[in-house]
């Protein structure tokens, strides 16, 4: 067995040593595969169109943007899936909504209330 040291500074050098060229190691991985990952899509440089002679005085507003309407019809058949998988039937689902997103922000706020008063 080659010489063993007993220096504590010199342990944890060599270890962190060791664990910093691995994240270095991993970082440079992480570049090399975003580089040449097949699933990115590719953007296209879009080509300089000429620009307008003149602009109109009075430029049109944008019409709103109608929010797209979900199909939810995946989402029920993975609900009643799990229903049955529970021994129930279809008939048992009263009916399925989706809850407006503001219900998960409120129902977290008031779980860190909780939480706090019961730390201190």
């Amino acid at each position: 067995m080659g010489p063993v040291t007993t220096n504590p500074w010199l342990i944890s050098i060599i270890n962190m040593t060791i664990v910093f060229g691995v994240l270095a190691a991993l970082g440079v991985l992480m570049k090399i595969i975003q580089l040449v990952d097949p699933t990115q899509k590719k953007t296209e440089k879009p080509v300089a169109a000429p620009a307008p002679a003149a602009a109109p005085a009075a430029v049109a507003a944008p019409a709103a943007v109608a929010a797209p309407v979900q199909d939810d019809s995946e989402v029920i058949a993975v609900i009643a899936a799990a229903v049955a998988a529970l021994g129930h039937s279809a008939e048992d689902i009263a009916y399925v909504r989706r809850l407006p997103e503001a219900g998960w922000t409120q129902n977290a706020r008031i779980e860190a209330i909780s939480v706090r008063k019961e730390c201190f």
